[in-house]
């Protein structure tokens, strides 16, 4: 097998996002760039130059819907959930299966995947700020859990904390990922996804309370240049990024210009 280069990999997702972009169209899926993909298109029209990435947003009726119709082929397998009980991930990925994708830090169990793009169901927060923090914190701690399920070993080197974590690591194993994505699911796929203020990825918390953007963001769409085509953004991404990420202009300092993401990627 051959490693991808950085561009390489970029290129695949690429031709990912438009194969989903294309799907999404022809069965009239509304859809989102999102996170730091969306943040590439709107600071440099193109990925972020060290970003390995790309991230959609799906209204959770479109989401389910996407689940329900599409159909897996030779090529292009869609990983989720509620389809895929092995498939420890509260969202869901779109493969390329010519690629294998292993990751080095949180290990995939019982299933493998090839290069992807992550798809998010949008769903809706509480009415109620505060209450939706609580939401957050509470779906981000089972996050937590299932990355340890993830984990070969603790991360930590101090003698002391490593037997301790390796204890958690168990005891996370024992309950078993499938557990922690479907207490994340519930808590995120409420029966009515109607009349909040308030929407956004509650499956994977990552950003806690600004991950609770107004809901008025996601009311209209509109279209921005990622890599020399168009694709759909909401229409107040000024205000989704800003919450996200503040003053999302400038670049950050060199120092962390660098992935987040632990994983190597080779062609089949």
């Amino acid at each position: 097998m051959k490693e991808l280069t950085l561009q390489e990999l970029k290129e695949i997702e690429f031709d990912i996002l438009k194969m989903f972009d294309s799907f999404c169209r022809d069965n009239n899926i509304k859809y989102y760039l999102a996170f730091g993909t969306l943040l590439g298109a709107i600071r440099y029209k193109k990925f972020i130059p060290w970003d390995d990435d790309v991230d959609v947003l799906v209204p959770r009726e479109d989401y389910e819907k996407l689940i329900r119709i599409f159909r897996d082929d030779s090529k292009y397998c869609l990983f989720a959930f509620e389809k895929n009980h092995y498939f420890h991930y509260p969202f869901a990925k779109l493969c390329d299966m010519t690629t294998k994708k292993e990751q080095t830090v949180y290990k995939n169990r019982n299933v493998e995947l090839g290069v992807e793009i992550d798809i998010f169901p949008l769903d809706l927060w509480d009415n109620d700020f505060e209450k939706a923090k609580i939401e957050a914190a509470r779906i981000k701690k089972y996050q937590k859990w299932l990355k340890m399920t993830k984990l070969d070993k603790p991360l930590t080197t101090t003698p002391l904390k490593r037997i301790l974590w390796q204890g958690v690591i168990l005891f996370a194993k024992l309950i078993g990922g499938g557990f922690f994505v479907k207490r994340m699911v519930k808590e995120s796929n409420k029966p009515s996804q109607s009349g909040s203020k308030f929407a956004g990825v509650k499956v994977w918390a990552i950003y806690g309370e600004r991950g609770i953007i107004p809901a008025e963001v996601f009311a209209d769409t509109t279209y921005v240049e990622f890599e020399g085509e168009m694709f759909p953004a909401p229409a107040g991404y000024d205000t989704y990024l800003t919450c996200l990420y503040g003053d999302y202009m400038p670049e950050p300092p060199v120092e962390k210009r660098k992935t987040h993401h632990s994983f190597k990627a080779y062609r089949l």
